[in-house]
C-alpha cells in the first residue's frame, strides 16, 4: 500500500487536486467516498454510523482528504470497501453482531488478506459466489468455522468486483 500512499498523499492534502480527483468515477481512481460506500458500492445496507463503528474496531481505515471551503473528508480505499463488505456479509449470513464478525475475521487475517490481493483477478467475471458457501457440517458456528470465513471472504470480494463494472469503466483519454 506504500504506492498508494505516496500517489495520494499530496491530492488529499490539496483541495484542487483532491476535486479534480473526485470528478472521476470511484472504479477509476479505487477511493471512495462516505456516499459512494453507502449508495453505490456495497450491497448491505450500511449508515455512517456503521462505518465509524467498524472504524473505531479498528477493522477498517479511512484516509482523510482537504475540503476546498476547508475541513477533512474521510475517504475509503477500495482494500478497505472490500473488507467492508466481507464484514457484512458474513453479519449478513450469521445474524451475528458486527464486532462479533470482527472478531472472528482477526481469528485469521490472511484470509482476508488473500481474498483482497487479487481482486483485479474478477474484474469481468459474472455471478455471485456467496450463495455457494456452506456452511461446517460439523455443526460449527460460522463464526468458528475458518474454512466459511475464508470461502465467504473470497466470494464476498469475487461478488462486489462482478457487480461493480470495473471493466465497463473507460480511463480517460489523456491517460491512455
Amino acid at each position: 500500500m506504500p504506492a498508494f500512499a505516496e500517489r495520494t498523499d499530496f491530492t488529499l492534502r490539496d483541495p484542487g487536486a483532491l476535486g479534480a480527483l473526485l470528478v472521476y468515477d470511484w472504479r477509476l481512481r479505487k477511493l471512495l467516498t462516505d456516499d459512494e460506500v453507502i449508495t453505490e458500492a456495497v450491497d448491505r445496507p450500511v449508515s455512517t454510523g456503521v462505518l465509524r463503528h467498524l472504524q473505531r474496531l479498528g477493522f477498517i481505515k479511512a484516509v482523510h482528504g482537504v475540503r476546498p471551503h476547508g475541513g477533512r473528508m474521510r475517504l475509503w480505499p477500495i482494500v478497505e470497501v472490500l473488507k467492508l463488505q466481507i464484514v457484512l456479509d458474513l453479519r449478513h449470513l450469521t445474524g451475528a453482531r458486527l464486532s462479533a464478525c470482527v472478531d472472528a475475521l482477526n481469528l485469521d487475517p490472511t484470509a482476508i488478506e488473500l481474498a483482497i490481493d487479487d481482486w483485479e483477478r474478477h474484474v469481468g467475471a459474472t455471478g455471485d459466489e456467496r450463495s455457494a458457501i456452506s456452511r461446517s457440517s460439523a455443526g460449527a458456528h460460522p463464526l468458528a468455522d475458518q474454512a466459511f470465513i475464508t470461502g465467504l471472504a473470497a466470494a464476498s470480494v469475487q461478488a462486489f468486483i462482478s457487480r461493480s463494472g470495473f471493466d465497463t469503466v473507460s480511463e480517460p483519454a489523456f491517460l491512455l
